[in-house]
C-alpha cells in the first residue's frame, strides 16, 4: 500500500507543505526581532538582496498557499539564507525545523512536476489570483509560437456587431464589421480564411433564409469578381486576391491567397454586411438571449469585440461574458447554453459598458475606428446617439476559442 503522504493530491500537498514554511519562516523572523508590517523590513534588518527578501515576506504573509508557494526561493537561495539566520543566532531546533520544510517542498516539486517552472506554472492555474496571470504569460508565448507554426499574424482583430429595430421594430437589423489590422505572413505560401456572418436561433438552428449584403458596393467589380464584402474605403491597398467557395450548408466562404512575408506586405482587410429582419427584437421561445460570438482562430495581439446595441433592443440585464476552449473542434457556434461550462478559459477579461455614439468607439488601436463607425452609421441612416457600446478587448486570445457576449432579450410590452 501506498504511503499516505505519496497519495495526498496536489492541493493538499500545497497546503500542508506551505504551511510548515509559512510557520516555521515567520517563527525564525520573529525569533529574529523582524517584523512582517513590511517586506522593506525584512529585506533591510537581514541586510539581505531585495528580491529574496520579498519572497519571504510573501511565504510569510500571502494568504492564498497557491501564489505564497511560489514565492518559496530555490534551493541555492535557502541554503544561503539558512547559514544567515544560523549567523545571526537562530536556534538549532528552529534552523532544523525550516530545513525539513525546505526539503519537503523540493520533494514535492519532484512529485508533481519536471521543472519548478512547470511547478510555478500549476500553482498560478489553481490560484484564484493567480490565474490570468499565468495564462496571459502562456496566452503570449503561444501568440508567438502559433505565428511561426501557422505563418500569419496580426496586431489586431476587429469584430463589431451593431444591432438596430427593422422599421416596423419587431426584428433586428444588423451589420457585421470584422477583419485584421496589419496582418502579415510569415512564411511563403500560406492563404487564410477570412471570417463571415452567420446566424442562428438559442436552438443552434441556422437561419438560413437571411440575405446578407455588403455595406459598401464594389466600385469596380472586375476587382472583385468572388463579390467579397471588403469594406473599401477602410482596406489597405491594393485589395488582397481572394479565393472564394461554398460550404454544404450554401454559405459562401472567401479565403485570403498566397502574398509575400513580413512587415513591408501587410494588410488591413476589413468586411462589413447588412443583414434585415434577422430575429425578434423581443423574448420569443426561440430567441431568448441576444448572443454576438467571435471565432479566435488568427495568431493576434489582441481581439476587439464590440456589441453596439439601439436603445430599445438593450435588455433587462447586463451583456454576460464567455471565453470557450474550441478543442473539441465541433461545438464552436453553440449558444452558451448548450455549451459545457467547464470549457470556459480562466481568462481575464470583462464587458466594458461605453457610452452612446460614435464617440464611444474610440480605441488605441484602431486610430481610425470613430470616423469607420461615422461612416456605417450614415450609410445606414441610423441615428449613432441611440446606441450604446459593449467592448471586450483580449490579449493574445487562445487559438482556437470562441468569445460570446449574451444579453436577454427585453420583453414586449
Amino acid at each position: 500500500m501506498a504511503d499516505s503522504d505519496d497519495s495526498l493530491c496536489f492541493g493538499e500537498d500545497i497546503k500542508s507543505t506551505i504551511s510548515l514554511m509559512k510557520t516555521t519562516l515567520g517563527e525564525i523572523l520573529h525569533s529574529l526581532d523582524i517584523s512582517v508590517d513590511n517586506p522593506r523590513d525584512v529585506y533591510k534588518k537581514l541586510n539581505i538582496d531585495k528580491k529574496l527578501g520579498w519572497k519571504i515576506y510573501n511565504v510569510v504573509c500571502e494568504e492564498d498557499p497557491f501564489l505564497a508557494a511560489q514565492f518559496v526561493p530555490g534551493k541555492a537561495a535557502c541554503r544561503n539564507f539558512m547559514k544567515l539566520c544560523k549567523r545571526l543566532g537562530t536556534s538549532k531546533k528552529l534552523l532544523k525545523k525550516a530545513r525539513e520544510a525546505c526539503q519537503a517542498f523540493d520533494t514535492m516539486v519532484e512529485k508533481h512536476a519536471d521543472s519548478r517552472k512547470e511547478f510555478d506554472l500549476m500553482l498560478l492555474s489553481c490560484s484564484d489570483k493567480g490565474k490570468s496571470k499565468a495564462f496571459l504569460s502562456q496566452q503570449k508565448a503561444a501568440f508567438t509560437a502559433y505565428s511561426h507554426l501557422l505563418g500569419v499574424q496580426a496586431s489586431t482583430q476587429l469584430c463589431t456587431w451593431v444591432f438596430a429595430p427593422s422599421p416596423d421594430g419587431e426584428y433586428h437589423d444588423v451589420a457585421s464589421i470584422r477583419g485584421f489590422i496589419e496582418f502579415r505572413r510569415n512564411r511563403p505560401k500560406v492563404p487564410w480564411l477570412l471570417e463571415w456572418a452567420y446566424f442562428t436561433d438559442d436552438d443552434d438552428v441556422p437561419k438560413s433564409l437571411v440575405q446578407v449584403e455588403p455595406l459598401e458596393e464594389c466600385p469596380d467589380a472586375s476587382e472583385n469578381p468572388m463579390g467579397v464584402p471588403f469594406y473599401y474605403s477602410y482596406c489597405s491597398k491594393p485589395l488582397p486576391n481572394v479565393v472564394s467557395s461554398r460550404k454544404r450548408e450554401g454559405r459562401l466562404v472567401h479565403e485570403l491567397e498566397e502574398a509575400p512575408i513580413g512587415n513591408t506586405e501587410s494588410i488591413t482587410c476589413i468586411t462589413a454586411q447588412i443583414a434585415r429582419n434577422v430575429f425578434s427584437s423581443y423574448r420569443t421561445k426561440e430567441d431568448r438571449y441576444r448572443e454576438v460570438l467571435v471565432r479566435s482562430r488568427t495568431p493576434v495581439e489582441r481581439l476587439v469585440f464590440d456589441q453596439i446595441v439601439h436603445i430599445d433592443l438593450i435588455g433587462p440585464m447586463e451583456p454576460e461574458l464567455f471565453v470557450f476552449g474550441e478543442f473539441t473542434g465541433y461545438d464552436w457556434a453553440k449558444s452558451a447554453e448548450l455549451r459545457n461550462p467547464n470549457s470556459c478559459l480562466p481568462i481575464e477579461a470583462s464587458i466594458q459598458k461605453l457610452g452612446f455614439g460614435t464617440r464611444a468607439v474610440y480605441s488605441p488601436y484602431i486610430p481610425w475606428y470613430m470616423e469607420m463607425m461615422d461612416d456605417v452609421f450614415q450609410r445606414l441612416q441610423w441615428s449613432p446617439e441611440k446606441f450604446r457600446t459593449y467592448r471586450v478587448v483580449i490579449d493574445y486570445p487562445v487559438i482556437p476559442s470562441t468569445v460570446n457576449m449574451r444579453s436577454l432579450l427585453p420583453e414586449k410590452e
